[in-house]
């Protein structure tokens, strides 16, 4: 058995290409290479490299067979296996899909298209005719990017038909993975001021502070605090408890969870970072989307974020029926802002989003 290590030191992955290693990885997939993740937050594991003992972190590869890694993929050998707790056995979605409809946009499409071909999985692009039409019944996740609007806009293309379909999917065990209007879109209009409610797909038990007033906020970089357990969407980018990285924001919803709700908060938005017009000293300018941001002419401040986003769910993870959804307020696509786009490590957040909700793993 062979170990793949995924540990970041900063903005760094240990892996030095990790669009490459998980092209390598899902190729093995496709084959019937056996291949697990670690799940717990960590593991004490004895291997070549480290015959005294090491911890390793959740999101840890141990792969059957190694047969035609790329040589710049860091594979390690474990001495010793026994009884592995802890480990869950990893699995493509059978099809995966990528949204694409009447009111996308394709600075918030691109970067998903990209990064599902960088990281080697087969996808298929569908519309808003697609999912009238019922494309939905044979497909395990589906993704759903920003938009120009609170999510109210795909409305338009999908009309009450491709809203129902879209409500089975996800009630006969979809998985959904939302980002900004993305994840506008699950949520319920329970405000009696709330207009058009029925653009709403009203699935979770969760709400925007503010309707669908997008613009009450703005586009910058903050920083989000993780929560204490490791959850699956942080799989190598959580170092211990507390952990926070700085993500690119963009009007992005508030979630407002009822009371008594079982959704689980994965992240809360913790400090204002930067934007158009309130720079800090380095420079995003390796990473187009995080400059793009701040060219933005809604640019996010200190008062707006302490007014609606302190302290805020950022990424929550809720149930509809047997489905799943992972939804984010900000966009993980687009990377961390201060690293390059190319093998973000923030990436690695839709990645194992994918696997989890392809797997059925639950933490």
């Amino acid at each position: 058995m062979k170990l793949i290590s995924l540990g970041r030191k900063g903005m760094v992955n240990i892996q030095p290409s990790i669009s490459q290693t998980f092209t390598w990885v899902n190729t093995l997939l496709r084959r019937g290479v056996d291949i697990y993740q670690i799940v717990i937050p960590t593991m004490w594991l004895l291997t070549a490299a480290f015959p005294e003992g090491h911890l390793f972190s959740a999101g840890t590869l141990l792969v059957d067979s190694c047969e035609d890694a790329p040589e710049n993929v860091l594979i390690d050998e474990l001495c010793e296996m026994g009884t592995l707790k802890g480990i869950s056995k990893l699995q493509l979605p059978r099809k995966l899909y990528l949204y694409n409809g009447l009111n996308s946009v394709p600075f918030c499409f691109d970067p998903y298209q990209k990064l599902l071909i960088e990281y080697g999985f087969d996808y298929l692009e569908i519309s808003d005719h697609d999912i009238r039409n019922g494309i939905l019944e044979s497909t395990d996740v589906l993704i759903v990017p920003g938009g120009p609007d609170a999510g109210e806009s795909y409305y338009a293309g999908l009309g009450e038909r491709g809203f129902d379909n879209m409500r089975a999917f996800i009630a006969r065990g979809g998985g959904y993975i939302g980002s900004c209007a993305g994840s506008y879109l699950p949520l319920t209009a329970t405000r009696s001021n709330t207009p058009d409610k029925h653009m709403w797909l009203n699935v979770i038990p969760a709400t925007d502070r503010s309707g669908l007033n997008y613009w009450r906020t703005g586009a910058g970089f903050v920083r989000v605090a993780l929560a204490d357990d490791n959850f699956i969407p942080f799989f190598s980018l959580q170092c211990g408890q507390s952990t926070t990285m700085d993500v690119i924001y963009w009007e992005g919803p508030i979630f407002e969870l009822e009371e008594g709700s079982t959704i689980r908060v994965l992240a809360v938005f913790d400090e204002f970072i930067a934007s158009g017009t309130a720079m800090q000293q380095w420079s995003p300018e390796r990473n187009l989307c995080a400059t793009d941001s701040l060219k933005w002419n809604n640019p996010l401040t200190q008062e707006r974020f302490e007014r609606y986003m302190k302290q805020q769910p950022a990424i929550v993870e809720a149930r509809y029926g047997d489905g799943r959804l992972i939804l984010y307020s900000f966009h993980p696509e687009f990377g961390f802002p201060q690293a390059p786009w190319q093998d973000n490590p923030l990436h690695l957040s839709v990645i194992h989003a994918i696997y989890a909700l392809s797997s059925g793993i639950t933490r």
